[in-house]
């Protein structure tokens, strides 16, 4: 058996439209590490996404292009990278947020309770026509009420946080399909360029067609982000106004 020269490298291609084929490649040491580099990038890709959609551009076509052709790519597939890291980023921060939702709720609880407590001492103070327990207790009334309308505040804000956050998921989840779908039309289109025959399997307008679609889902996305994001900033604001007058702390 003829053995292989030290340059020959092995990649395994990740499935893209339902194609999974090893190459061997006796290529130039640029090119092949140009190539790897791409490969590991989509196999970060494809472990969690399983690819765009049947017409995403396979790595072994990539492999008859030129190497200093690929350093074109590079911007387009460490953007898909990129946009991965983000949806884990704001997954994070919709957690953190969830985490403060429960933390609201459960100081809302905590006043409730302080004012059936209060409310039952002053109820207490008038049967026994004690004035100054009275005065005491309706005075605590007044007081609770005023951190109750605080705590409440605070859960609105942190509930709208909430759904500001996820909407951000959806938002980085919308920029990764935009990625990767501009990926793919920037793969076709060296293909063409570099008239490799493989290329006529693809059609090119579908993958056009395709970033459009996805950027318009993601200038949606970000609309809705951007304005749910608004409301948290008004409602947070509301909340440090009646804050000012009670003392009453809440960790954001």
């Amino acid at each position: 058996m003829k053995k292989l020269n030290q340059s020959a490298i092995v990649v395994a291609a990740p499935a893209f439209g339902g194609c999974d084929r090893i190459r061997i490649m006796k290529e130039k040491p640029l090119k092949n590490r140009l190539l790897m580099l791409i490969c590991v990038v989509c196999v970060m890709t494809t472990a969690t996404q399983g690819g765009l959609f049947k017409n995403s551009v396979d790595l072994a076509d990539l492999s008859e292009v030129s190497p200093d052709s690929l350093e074109t790519l590079k911007d387009t597939e460490f953007a898909v990278f990129v946009a991965q890291v983000r949806v884990h980023t704001v997954k994070a921060a919709e957690n953190r947020a969830a985490g403060g939702v429960k933390a609201a709720n459960q100081i809302v609880e905590a006043e409730n309770l302080d004012m059936k407590a209060a409310e039952a001492e002053q109820k207490a103070a008038k049967a026994n026509q004690d004035e100054e327990r009275t005065t005491a207790a309706t005075a605590r009334i007044t007081g609770t009420k005023e951190d109750l309308e605080t705590a409440k505040a605070l859960r609105k804000w942190k509930a709208q946080e909430q759904e500001a956050r996820q909407a951000e998921v959806a938002m980085a989840k919308s920029a990764l399909d935009l990625a990767e779908a501009t990926r793919d039309a920037a793969r076709m289109r060296l293909l063409i360029r570099e008239d490799v025959p493989s290329a006529k399997k693809y059609d090119l307008a579908d993958l056009d067609r395709e970033v459009a679609k996805r950027q318009k889902e993601y200038d949606s996305a970000s609309r809705k982000a951007r304005d749910k994001m608004a409301r948290v900033d008004k409602l947070k604001a509301d909340w440090n106004q009646l804050a000012k007058n009670v003392d009453f702390a809440a960790t954001e």
